[in-house]
């Protein structure tokens, strides 16, 4: 029995088809591993993009008029005011809608928000079911609820705190309330900025909208 043919090779011609046949299936590993490693860094692109929405968005003017509206009805020890509620907790199923539909991986995001999640349904809890039963609609912010619930878990794992008693939550949120006005002032002064260009001039009138004389 041989094991080894001493049958020259061809490359060129018949006989040829078997070398054709394995250079097309290298071909076509090489370009399956291509697309694998492509659509990984499109996926992690992607990932980034999201995670970069998700802390503007947190960030951005009306949510920190919201969180702060929220801090101090705490402090004040009154209601939660509806709008900035519904605000937050809207924001919330939305990045919750994300996670839990595999757009955005849990754990990423984890890494992103931390305890927020956990920390806001603990404030809003109470005014998510007010709303429940409200509405006679048991799935009202029920993404929010289940982030909440995975993030305490992560948290848990990793050996930090994984829930909120009232008396923390409101001290947690109380305690923000300089640096949220403080962020908010930045955020207002941001929109501030004169549309004057430098080095140009602008008579009073057009200053002001009016029609410059010809």
């Amino acid at each position: 029995m041989r094991i080894f043919s001493t049958d020259p090779i061809v490359l060129i011609g018949p006989g040829s088809e078997w070398f054709w046949s394995m250079a097309q299936l290298v071909v076509v590993a090489i370009t399956l591993v291509g697309i694998y490693y492509q659509l990984r860094l499109q996926r992690a692109a992607n990932a980034f993009e999201q995670l970069n929405r998700i802390a503007a968005e947190w960030g951005s003017e009306p949510l920190l008029r919201a969180k702060l509206r929220i801090a101090r009805a705490a402090e004040a020890g009154v209601a939660m005011p509806p709008g900035a509620t519904t605000l937050i907790a809207n924001y919330w199923e939305t990045v919750a809608s994300l996670v839990r539909s595999g757009h955005v991986d849990a754990r990423v995001v984890f890494g992103s928000v931390g305890g927020g999640p956990p920390l806001w349904w603990a404030v809003l809890a109470d005014a998510a079911q007010t709303l429940r039963a409200k509405n006679h609609d048991p799935g009202v912010f029920a993404n929010f609820e289940w982030l909440a619930g995975k993030f305490a878990a992560f948290a848990a794992s990793e050996g930090a705190s994984s829930s909120y008693d009232r008396g923390t939550v409101v001290s947690i949120i109380v305690d923000a309330i300089p640096d949220l006005a403080d962020r908010l002032r930045m955020a207002e002064e941001s929109r501030l900025v004169p549309e004057r260009v430098p080095g140009t001039r602008r008579s009073a009138r057009s200053a002001v909208g009016a029609t410059p004389a010809s």
